[in-house]
Parts: structure tokens; C-alpha cells; sequence
């Protein structure tokens, strides 16, 4: 009997302790709840219960191991229907906030995500967000990571972004973005983002000033209605890994590029008004990926390198394009 009740005594003591003993910040606890609560309590959800740790339970989160505030929220590919609450913004110590594949998701970028000072990701994609890119995701001088990809959002996109001085990627990719890239892409506070806009209205040239960069980035232009030139975008002392202009407006003369990116393992510039021939300097390129289609292009493919093991495709469709892997010149 005594040693029953000691027993019994041990396991209430042991679940004092471990109530007393929760890691999750209350403050935190209840920012959780509001956001919860405003998706309709959802199943994808539903590891976040009220007598849960939410540090060491609860799914979608994480918490710094010192002070125990949430540093992470990522809620990824479920069924989550609603706006992005305020709520959001009552996470102080958020480094890294995820919302994506989550198509019932709907409204504004949160506003109250300007409030997130130590954010270093944010990636809200795959959503159904409308309205503008704000120019207030600026302030967030931390990011190094933006990914508005996948949404309906519309009108310019702000040059405050430039403003950003740790980032190193911004994807607004996929939504119907329109008017011209800034011209403060070209002073970047920090060094250059890869830069991924494909698949929006964008129209005009790229800024000149962006020929000033030469770090390490990809770039994304793809399927807008830029036009002018883009030869800026090359060079020997460019590093530039990924290029892909391919459909849209571009005009300029290949042949007068001298130089390539020493680093360059994609290039693709297909449907496009581009004349001229083919550099000799691509033949020095270890390109994993090439497509030249659809342009004004002609001359001989320079021969060497990895330019004849591409097949036809990479190369047809141009003015008068000739040599391997097309047919002989005559």
C-alpha cells in the first residue's frame, strides 16, 4: 500500500513538473491559437493543442533551444482556406515563415509581416494572393530569401527591393506582374540576387545599370514582353550560372557578345528577335543546356566544346543557321 502511494505521489509530481516546466512562451502559445483559429481550427492543424508543448509537440514549428520563442512557422501542402492573419505579425522572433501549396489560401500579403524584424525567409508560393508586391517587405533588412512565386498578384514591381541588402534570391515568378524591371535592380544594397520573374506582363528593357554585376547569380526572365538589348547580361568577368531570356522581345546581335561567363551551365534565349551569328566563345563553354530556336540567327555553329551535342532542336527555327548538328553549310 505505502508503495502505491508513492508511486501515484512520483507520477504527480512528474506531471507538475512537466506542466511547469513547458518550454513554449505564452505569448507565443496564443499568437499560435489566433492563427489557428482563423483558418477554422483545420486538420492540418491539429498537433496544436492547448495542453501540447508547442516547442516539443506540436508540428509546423520550431523554437530557439535558449529562449525558447518560435523561430520557425512552416505550413506546407494541406487543405488551409482563408486570408494570412495579423496574427502572423505576434510571432517576434519568426527567422523563417512558410506558407506554400496551399491554393485556398487568398487575399493580401500580410501587412502585419512588416513587423517581423528578425525575418531571414519568407516564403508565401503556390498560394492564391492578390493584389501588389509591397513595397514594405523593404524593411525587412534581414531577408535573404523572398518567394512570392505561384500567386495572382498584379501591378509593378517595387524598387524598394533593392533596398535589401543580405538578399540572395527573390522569386516573383508566376503571378501577372506588369511595367518594367526597376532600374534600382542595378544597385542592389548587397551583392546581386539571382532574380527569378518569368511567367509575368513585364515590359521594357533591362536596366542598364544591371550590367554592373558580376557575383554569383541565376537569372529568370522567361515569358514576359521585354524587348532591346541583353547583352549586358554577359562578359568574362560576369558569374553568372543561369541565363534564360527565352520569349520574349529581345533584339540584339549575338555575334557582338566576345565574352561569356567563364561559369555558365544554362543559356537559353529561344523565341526571341536575336541576330548575328553564334560566338566562337561559346564553343568554350561547359553548357549543360543550350537553346538558340526561334531567333534571327545565322552562320556556322562554331565547332568544339559541347555545342555539337545538342540535338536540332537547340538550333532550328533561326535565318540561316548551319553545321552540325544542323545541316552542312553550303
Amino acid at each position: 500500500m505505502r508503495a502505491a502511494t508513492l508511486l501515484l505521489l512520483s507520477l504527480l509530481l512528474s506531471v507538475a513538473a512537466a506542466a511547469t516546466t513547458e518550454r513554449c512562451n505564452p505569448h507565443d502559445k496564443a499568437a499560435l491559437f489566433k492563427i489557428k483559429q482563423s483558418f477554422g481550427n483545420p486538420y492540418l492543424l491539429a498537433s496544436w493543442l492547448p495542453d501540447a508543448d508547442c516547442c516539443t509537440s506540436w508540428y509546423q514549428v520550431e523554437c530557439d533551444r535558449t529562449t525558447n520563442r518560435i523561430t520557425s512557422l512552416t505550413v506546407f501542402a494541406g487543405e488551409l482556406s482563408g486570408q494570412l492573419p495579423a496574427a502572423i505579425g505576434d510571432l517576434p522572433y519568426l527567422q523563417t515563415l512558410t506558407f506554400r501549396k496551399l491554393t485556398n489560401v487568398t487575399g493580401p500579403v500580410q501587412p502585419a509581416i512588416a513587423k517581423l524584424s528578425h525575418l531571414e525567409s519568407l516564403r508565401l508560393d503556390h498560394l492564391n494572393l492578390t493584389g501588389s508586391v509591397p513595397s514594405w517587405l523593404s524593411t525587412l533588412k534581414n531577408l535573404t530569401y523572398l518567394d512570392l512565386s505561384f500567386n495572382s498578384l498584379t501591378g509593378s514591381i517595387p524598387g524598394q527591393l533593392a533596398e535589401l541588402p543580405n538578399l540572395d534570391a527573390l522569386h516573383l515568378d508566376r503571378n501577372g506582374l506588369t511595367g518594367p524591371i526597376p532600374d534600382s535592380f542595378g544597385r542592389f544594397g548587397g551583392k546581386f540576387p539571382s532574380l527569378y520573374l518569368s511567367h509575368n506582363r513585364l515590359s521594357g528593357q533591362i536596366p542598364p545599370s544591371m550590367a554592373n554585376y558580376n557575383t554569383d547569380f541565376s537569372i529568370d526572365l522567361s515569358r514576359n514582353r521585354l524587348e532591346g538589348d541583353a547583352s549586358m547580361l554577359f562578359g568574362a568577368e560576369k558569374s553568372v550560372l543561369f541565363v534564360d531570356i527565352s520569349r520574349n522581345l529581345f533584339e540584339f546581335d549575338f555575334s557582338k557578345i566576345a565574352a561569356f561567363p567563364p561559369n555558365m551551365t544554362n543559356l537559353d534565349v529561344n523565341h526571341n528577335r536575336i541576330y548575328g551569328s553564334i560566338p566562337a566563345a561559346m564553343a568554350r563553354l561547359d553548357l549543360q543546356f543550350l537553346n538558340v530556336s526561334y531567333n534571327r540567327l545565322c552562320g556556322e555553329i562554331p565547332a568544339g566544346g559541347k555545342l555539337q551535342g545538342f540535338d536540332s532542336s537547340a538550333y532550328f527555327h533561326n535565318r540561316c543557321l548551319c553545321g552540325a548538328p544542323l545541316e552542312s553549310c553550303k
